[in-house]
């Protein structure tokens, strides 16, 4: 090979993008689900069909095309799902969630008094979620 000549090789391929860089892998339906700011809003767009078909994209056609008829075929199942785990949370928050909290007021309010500046930076944690 002279120095005019072309090489032979192929030129080195580009590197791809890391996983910090190709961002989150989800659905238009999911993302939206995830932006829903309420709960109660969040729970319904769990058992809207679209949410649930979107689970297959990503795959290729054919594959893709048996994975949302499996989906289908489960869709109830999976409203089922929902609403039980609904009812299970809803049944915490009334049943077991006021008895934790009765039970944990003694160390919050020595939190509240003693250490008021880490009291305060922990409940501005939890109310941003």
């Amino acid at each position: 090979m002279t120095l005019g000549e072309p090489p032979l090789e192929p030129p080195q391929p580009q590197r791809g993008l890391t996983r910090e860089e190709h961002g989150r892998d989800v659905s238009a339906a999911q993302a939206e689900a995830e932006a829903q700011q309420s709960k109660w809003r969040r729970f319904l767009h769990m058992l809207s069909p679209r949410l649930v078909w979107s689970m297959a994209d990503g795959y290729p056609v054919v594959l893709k095309q048996f994975i949302q008829f499996c989906l289908i075929l489960i869709y109830p199942g999976w409203v089922f799902a929902v609403l039980v785990g609904g009812l299970f949370q809803l049944l915490f928050y009334v049943t077991v969630y006021p008895v934790l909290w009765v039970l944990f007021w003694p160390m919050r309010n020595h939190q509240k008094k003693h250490h008021p500046e880490e009291y305060a930076a922990t409940r501005a944690k939890f109310e941003k979620k």
